[in-house]
């Protein structure tokens, strides 16, 4: 009985050592995987955003220039390079576009898909709505596109003052009607999309014409304003709105370095547009990103194995008894 015994216990050792591996199983699970960036993004706005003025600028491609959107596309690109998720950036912004023109086009369903399951949104607009107007004015007030400065001996400061005056209430407004808009945008994208909203605030290029303060002075209560605009829409009546992203604060006192006003061109140069991409890809990281993916979950018994366990178990059982059987008859005789 002894060696039948070990018999057994050797087979059953046998049994499981061939079979261990086929015994086992793992399902597949989804896990969630953290990403440092967003796996989709999309650029809205103007021309600050399409970065025209730039080398390689094209209104109807814009990923050959070296905007800030480029920027981040590419570093974002080979930070996820080895995520299955993959990176997707849509830059829908489109050169000479007020806060109406957005509104109009994201009414229109063209970029319902970009936005779609986006992880964040950067916007730059509003700056169409009120710089003409200041510009128009400068033009006015003397400034000599030629000489790339104001003649300031066919200037009548008086005449000057009247017109500043005169166009401020357009400038108002002008700005009242972008805060409507603001909101409506906000809304609007919040309407196709998830992901974090991101507003930029505007520089003041009019900083450039330092030797005229009156002018100076003037562009930056306006933009001031504008600028608040966005801040105070940020967060309003107990809720999250958007994130800000100041881009007018960064740019204070580097009008002149950071854009193309040298050559009377209000847009950011290419230092202008790394700046706003460091300030943007700062913002970005601060986010909460994932994606799912399926992966191998933890080993365990197969229904065979299982089922194998109780025959074992019964064969054992039956084995013991024919044992303590075994050993009580030998005890009788």
């Amino acid at each position: 009985m002894k060696k039948r015994i070990t018999a057994f216990v050797t087979a059953c050792a046998a049994v499981f050592g061939l079979c261990s591996c086929s015994l086992k199983e793992r399902d597949m699970v989804e896990e969630e995987k953290k990403l440092p960036v967003p796996p989709k993004l999309v650029f809205l706005g103007d021309s600050i955003a399409a970065g025209y003025g730039l080398e390689g600028y094209d209104k109807s491609d814009l990923y050959h220039c070296n905007s800030y959107a480029n920027i981040i596309g590419s570093d974002y690109t080979s930070a996820l390079a080895d995520e299955k998720c993959g990176f997707i950036m849509k830059n829908d912004a489109v050169s000479g576009d007020t806060s109406q023109d957005l509104i109009d086009l994201l009414d229109s369903g063209d970029i319902d898909e970009d936005l779609k399951d986006s992880n964040a949104v950067v916007v730059s607009i509003g700056g169409n709505d009120i710089l003409h107007i200041i510009f128009s004015a400068a033009e006015d007030l003397g400034w000599d596109k030629e000489a790339g400065d104001f003649d300031f001996d066919r200037i009548n400061f008086k005449d000057a003052l009247s017109s500043l005056t005169s166009m401020s209430d357009e400038i108002d407004d002008a700005l009242k009607g972008y805060e409507t808009n603001l909101t409506v945008i906000e809304q609007k994208i919040r309407d196709r999309t998830d992901g974090e909203i991101y507003i930029q605030t505007l520089y003041n290029p009019v900083e450039y014409f330092s030797d005229w303060k009156m002018l100076v002075d003037y562009a930056d209560g306006k933009i001031d304003t504008f600028n608040k605009i966005v801040k105070d829409g940020a967060e309003k009546d107990g809720k999250h709105h958007y994130t800000v992203i100041d881009v007018g604060s960064r740019f204070e006192g580097q009008n002149a370095d950071l854009t193309n006003m040298s050559d009377y061109d209000i847009h950011p140069n290419a230092e202008g547009h790394k700046v706003i991409a460091e300030m943007v890809d700062a913002e970005l990281r601060k986010g909460d990103y994932s994606y799912t993916v399926t992966v191998p979950g933890e080993a365990h018994w197969t229904s065979a194995a299982k089922g194998l366990f109780v025959g074992i178990a019964a064969v054992a059982v039956i084995l013991v008894i024919g044992v303590v059987i075994f050993v009580m008859k030998k005890k009788q005789r």
